[in-house]
């Protein structure tokens, strides 16, 4: 009798561990059928003899769909619960996956793909918001790391699937519809913790570029670096004639390269002058796309170019949130998320219709010309930013750590993350509340 409530205690205590493993499993699932099907489109869209031009308009829309479903998930999760809203939309999203297949046709593919971000987008802001509240001040920025990870794997993980299921086939979209669906199984099936708690935060887009010019212009470049790649690599690949299981193989290598040169960008970012940082990773990634773009490189040579690529080019995205976040004020963040989103969603959105535009005129190799440049112009900006603005001071500076290109909600996993050695003497006045000009 006496050991009844320390049981009770325990299974209480496991429940946030229960709830954050079935949303992270959930989100793997989520992650690798959106993906693969991204991949199996604009491969699919090349064989169906569609103009490149109507490509990047048909894979631009998924990114539309991803901002304007960040506005859509507030009043849905509050009305119906996390479960539900999961649900009723991971279903959406399986339907819209096989219904390309039945009604090939470029009007009804961009029409199905802004659905499908917007249900996505809705998927996300539910499991952030669900992480936020089922973990703890401790283990908050720990979870957005492995939230951000799992992110990152899953993208890469099924598309070697590409190779077994081609295309032009039905099977590689029952694939992904199969893939969407299971995801609902582990939140279905777990006794999840957490009742709806959820905002929508109002952008404020000129107030958040001014704290950071070169960090706003840093997120929208890698939208349009991430959304061009991610779109249009695997329709490069086909045009050049790369077999569709090596395509799968590139889009692997991106999220690899992601992957193994985030971190080391990260702590070389905390370590000395993050706009170096972003400088150093904006150059090389925009070298590695120019050598591909002129020699049209191709067998181990362009596997290795796009594992640089992705390397460098990929991790834009945290370094310049993490610089746009040391001119932050502690609770600002999380009001900039929204701002942050929107920058984000535009450069993506633009990013596919660029590249397809570029690669009418210039051919398949005009894909990575259409990336270097945006590169190569935010690389002058960031000069002139080192040349004539100085940087943050050190004490202003926070670590690095890797954030997901989703919505707002997940910035909210950075409330109270500091580590005791973060928390070191800092100047008396306002200053410590965040710097009144723009250092960044």
């Amino acid at each position: 009798m006496e050991q009844q409530p320390l049981i009770i205690q325990q299974e209480e205590e496991q429940r946030p561990i229960t709830t954050i493993s079935a949303i992270l499993a959930s989100v793997l699932l989520m992650g690798v059928g959106s993906a693969l099907q991204g991949t199996a489109l604009a491969i699919r869209a090349g064989i169906e003899g569609f103009s490149a031009s109507s490509v990047g308009i048909i894979m631009s829309m998924y990114y539309v769909g991803l901002a304007l479903g960040i506005f859509v998930a507030g009043p849905v999760i509050r009305q119906v619960g996390y479960v539900r809203s999961f649900a009723a939309f991971a279903s959406f999203a399986s339907a819209t996956s096989i219904i390309h297949i039945l009604a090939v046709e470029p009007v009804t593919w961009i029409v199905l793909r802004l659905i499908h971000g917007i249900c996505l987008s809705v998927m996300t802001v539910v499991v952030e918001s669900w992480l936020n509240i089922s973990s703890t001040e401790v283990n908050r920025g720990k979870i957005l790391s492995l939230y951000s990870v799992v992110l990152l794997a899953a993208m890469g993980m099924g598309q070697p699937l590409i190779g077994l299921f081609s295309p032009a086939t039905f099977e590689i979209f029952g694939v992904t519809t199969v893939l969407i669906s299971l995801c609902l199984i582990p939140l279905a099936l777990s006794p999840v913790t957490g009742s709806p708690k959820i905002s929508n935060e109002n952008p404020d887009l000129m107030k958040t570029f001014k704290k950071s010019p070169l960090a706003g212009s840093g997120v929208f470049v890698s939208g349009m670096i991430t959304g061009a790649s991610w779109s249009l690599i695997p329709r490069y690949g086909q045009q050049v004639g790369i077999p569709e299981g090596n395509i799968g193989l590139l889009m692997l290598l991106i999220s690899l390269g992601t992957l193994a040169f985030q971190w080391p960008l990260g702590w070389l970012s905390d370590k000395k002058d993050r706009r170096r940082a972003i400088l150093l990773s904006t150059l090389i990634g925009m070298i590695a796309a120019l050598i591909i773009g002129i020699t049209a490189a191709e067998g181990p040579a362009l596997h290795v170019l796009i594992l640089i690529f992705g390397g460098f080019a990929m991790p834009l995205y945290s370094l310049n949130v993490a610089l746009m976040n040391d001119q932050l004020g502690r609770d600002e963040m999380v009001h900039a998320a929204a701002a942050i989103v929107v920058f984000y969603g535009a450069g993506s959105a633009a990013g596919p219709i660029v590249g397809s535009l570029f690669m009418e005129r210039m051919g398949p190799v005009g894909l990575f010309f259409s990336m270097a440049l945006p590169m190569g112009l935010f690389i002058f900006f960031a000069v002139m930013r080192l040349r004539f603005v100085p940087r943050i001071p050190d004490f202003r500076q926070r670590h690095f750590r890797v954030y997901p290109r989703t919505s707002f909600t997940a910035y909210r996993l950075l409330r109270k993350t500091r580590k005791p050695e973060e928390q070191v003497e800092k100047p008396e006045g306002p200053e410590t509340e965040g710097p009144s000009l723009p250092l960044g």
